[in-house]
């Protein structure tokens, strides 16, 4: 029963990721096709199966074909300072923007190393990401060289709590990134390297 568990944990792991993305797509596209979908009834006097998904497909293939070369990079930096300075809606394209630069990015980049930090309280101890040192000016002027963690919630590791640690106060972990998130995401049931439970005896 144990194995079984685990096989579908491990499962729930590899194709969470996938269904998630299938997910936003099949949302977007239905968006686009409620938009389209009156154009083509005054048109053509009838829905086009698959006029919505052939639209988003091409969005996306003509905005990976812009954005991947030199030109089109200075339109897409044009587009972004074009949008972030419009009023309230350039505040939440900028978070947003920040959000998925760090979780889409690769692990390595995002985050640097994986550390524990007493949190909520001490003696209570926290998985925490390593996003970059602090700058002088937003600690005390103690001596003491400070970190930008980020400690994620579970089962959702892209809310959490921004904190600023002392260096000498987070113990680093011998653990990738990747393996840390899949902990957290498990809610700590699985655990890297370890061996399966041994099956009981008849």
């Amino acid at each position: 029963m144990r194995r079984l568990r685990r096989h579908l944990l491990t499962g729930i792991l590899v194709t969470l990721p996938t269904v998630v993305t299938i997910w936003l797509l099949w949302r977007i596209v239905a968006a686009v096709d409620g938009i389209l979908d009156p154009v083509q009834r005054r048109l053509y006097g009838m829905d086009i199966p698959g006029v919505g998904l052939a639209v988003v497909f091409l969005v996306l293939l003509v905005a990976g074909a812009v954005g991947g070369n030199y030109l089109g990079r200075k339109l897409v930096g044009l587009y972004h300072l074009f949008v972030v300075r419009v009023p309230l809606a350039g505040k939440v394209y900028r978070a947003v923007q920040q959000i998925l630069d760090v979780f889409l990015r690769d692990n390595t980049q995002s985050f640097k190393s994986v550390v524990c930090v007493e949190f909520p309280r001490p003696g209570v101890w926290a998985f925490a990401f390593v996003a970059n040192t602090t700058p002088p000016a937003w600690v005390p002027a103690d001596g003491r060289r400070y970190l930008n963690v980020f400690v994620p919630t579970t089962p959702n590791p892209t809310s959490g709590f921004l904190l600023l640690v002392p260096e000498s106060e987070a113990r680093v972990l011998p653990i990738s990134v990747e393996d840390a998130l899949k902990i957290i995401i498990s809610g700590g049931a699985w655990v890297p390297g370890s061996p399966l439970p041994a099956e009981p005896q008849p």
